[in-house]
């Protein structure tokens, strides 16, 4: 089939619209079919290259690789790109056609492989290189912690490499979620002496369990007592850069923020912020015993003239 003119096949001549090669491929199949003709391998065998011949001429996007780059347009995993390509490099000047079987030749030096090792590398297989071939990138994911993502450190990482298993991976601080590193000489190994190609891996950040980051900046929610959030006070908490000391001023809300400067994930402007937000909390009722949770309620009811109406501004309409 592919030493054969698909034109030529369906008796229409290369100009021929979608009409006629439509008109032309019912005449034939009518003529040709099996059941037509049965037992006669012959017309079987000629009513296959007609199918196939118009499988082609009547796809608009095939057609057009056809009349561009011929029979070789009909491999399978052909490659346009690859194909011009070729055709820049090899193309013969004063506007000569462009033969592929010649071209093959004088670019390998005549006993290279010619047209098949040209074929390999437009059909996505492997590229013809007549001295050392560098390998290929290897590509692998690593789901890191938020505290390694914003200080940095080493990690290990499992690969799936004959001979190494385990490599220690150095994670720079404030790396981002979806970020890639490049271990150089870690990829494939290369081919004829040529050198091994990289391993990429991107990162994946793991969610934690009470800080949140954006961007570089981080987010918590930390909680105060009653009494811290009437009298005010000094809280403090575990931070990414290690205890943090919060000063929360009297009469403070439950869910108000407070900005920490540079206590967030470094990054290249220098490291983010650290947004912290009050949350007032009650005693665990079931740890009180019966006195201690009268008080308690003796207390809410004593605050309660002094709140007004606390959802006044809940509105819809």
């Amino acid at each position: 089939m592919a030493s054969k003119d698909l034109y030529a096949v369906l008796g229409v001549g290369r100009t021929a619209g979608a009409d006629e090669i439509r008109a032309q491929y019912r005449k034939l199949a009518r003529e040709l079919h099996p059941d037509v003709n049965p037992g006669d391998a012959a017309a079987e065998a000629r009513f296959k290259e007609v199918s196939a011949a118009y499988a082609v001429l009547s796809d608009d996007a095939k057609r057009k690789l056809y009349d561009e780059f011929g029979d070789v347009a009909l491999q399978v995993g052909f490659d346009e790109e690859k194909a011009r390509q070729a055709r820049r490099w090899g193309a013969v000047g004063g506007g000569a056609p462009f033969d592929f079987e010649t071209w093959s030749q004088s670019f390998f030096g005549g006993g290279g492989g010619g047209l098949e090792e040209l074929l390999g590398s437009m059909l996505g297989g492997r590229r013809v290189r007549r001295g050392p071939a560098r390998g290929a990138d290897l590509q692998t994911e690593l789901a890191i912690d938020l505290p390694l993502a914003v200080s940095g450190g080493t990690t290990t990482l499992r690969i799936d490499r004959p001979g190494r298993e385990l490599i220690d991976v150095k994670v720079p601080a404030g790396i981002q979620d979806g970020q890639t590193l490049r271990l150089g000489g870690l990829g494939e190994p290369g081919a004829a002496g040529g050198p091994a190609g990289d391993l990429l891996i991107r990162i994946r950040l793991l969610d934690h369990p009470t800080y949140r980051r954006d961007g570089d900046d981080l987010h918590v929610d930390v909680p105060i007592t009653l009494g811290e959030a009437l009298r005010g006070g000094t809280v403090s908490f575990a931070g990414p850069t290690g205890e943090v000391s919060l000063k929360v001023p009297p009469g403070t809300q439950s869910g108000r923020r407070f900005r920490l400067r540079g206590l967030g994930a470094p990054g290249k402007a220098g490291r983010g912020n650290l947004y912290v937000r009050a949350q007032i909390v009650l005693p665990e009722l079931d740890d009180l015993g019966g006195g201690e949770r009268e008080r308690l309620e003796a207390l809410a009811d004593g605050l309660q003239p002094a709140y007004g109406d606390v959802r006044v501004r809940v509105r819809f309409a």
